[in-house]
């Protein structure tokens, strides 16, 4: 199984002993081979192709030449299984209904979150995807994918996606600063600390995911907010383990500001949230179809939080 690093802020394992290290890797890698048999048996054929590629069953290469056969001319990808697949934190959106333009942002940004992931955003095809979604910006600086309802749930998913855009663009080494500015202007004009610690996971993972990889006169406050409200989420149970890791996995960052995380605690929350078929997102109304993104979100975590472990 690769191991892929990610630092945690009080990243040394503490909790228990070596014995009991050794009974948690051991835990880990039974639950990390049926959410494997789990993905497996879906038709999401891109997470299972991330799942493959996480466990050394195909390289890395398999993702980018997938990738780079569904760009168009103009650098757009088509949607993806991200959002369809229970990813967490994407507003209610009719997906079908969608514009071109808009399925254009969803989908370029679903496989430059997907080659995040697996550290791949050198790969050819990044320059061309970032410079579609660039001419999707809209003057505001703001990246907009319509909602489900209307109103304040219109301008949390405006939030969402600029945030989520524009840190992915953020992580890439060819963004243009001048989008990047005008999205993080965006943001910080609709942004209060009400606004990522009172159970909105959305404005939470989507401000924490710009403001680590866009530089800002906001991003300190803004991230020492998201960091208390993740762990305010994460201690009082409404953030579960794989969402709560999610947001750090996204952000690819050491830590966040105001917030730690013990990695035993952290790594054993993830694991007790498997389901008895091997996926996680147990309580899903839409079928197993819908818990593969979060399924996914499970294997990589465990696989950086047993990272650490070993150091």
């Amino acid at each position: 199984m690769a191991i892929v690093h990610l630092d945690i802020d009080g990243g040394s394992a503490s909790g228990g002993d070596e014995e009991n290290i050794k009974a948690l890797r051991l835990r880990a890698a039974e639950v990390l081979e049926s959410a494997y048999g789990f993905l497996e048996k879906q038709p999401d054929q891109w997470a299972r192709l991330r799942a493959q590629i996480l466990c050394d069953a195909r390289p890395v290469e398999d993702l980018t030449d997938a990738i780079a056969g569904l760009q168009t001319v103009d650098g757009r990808l088509p949607m993806a299984t991200l959002v369809s697949g229970g990813g967490g934190g994407f507003p209610d959106t009719d997906l079908g209904s969608l514009a071109r333009d808009q399925q254009a942002i969803v989908g370029t940004l679903e496989f430059l979150l997907m080659a995040a992931d697996a550290r791949v955003m050198h790969a050819d095809w990044v320059e061309r995807a970032a410079r579609a979604l660039e001419s999707l910006q809209a003057d505001d600086g703001a990246f907009r994918v319509a909602a489900l309802g209307s109103g304040s749930s219109a301008e949390q998913a405006d939030v969402f996606w600029t945030g989520m855009v524009g840190g992915i663009l953020g992580r890439t080494p060819v963004s243009r600063p001048s989008g990047l500015e005008a999205a993080g202007d965006f943001l910080a004009s609709r942004f209060t600390p009400e606004s990522v610690e009172d159970d909105r996971y959305s404005a939470l993972l989507a401000n924490a995911h710009f403001f680590t990889n866009v530089a800002h006169d906001l991003a300190d406050e803004a991230l020492q907010w998201c960091g208390r409200g993740l762990e305010k989420g994460f201690r009082s149970r409404r953030y579960d383990a794989v969402s709560t890791l999610r947001v750090l996995l996204t952000c690819d960052a050491q830590a966040l500001p105001a917030a730690s995380f013990d990695v035993v605690e952290l790594l054993e929350g993830v694991l007790a949230e498997q389901a008895g078929d091997g996926g996680f997102a147990e309580l899903s109304l839409a079928g197993p179809t819908a818990r593969t993104t979060q399924t996914f979100d499970a294997m990589l975590g465990i696989v950086r939080l047993c990272a650490v472990l070993d150091e």
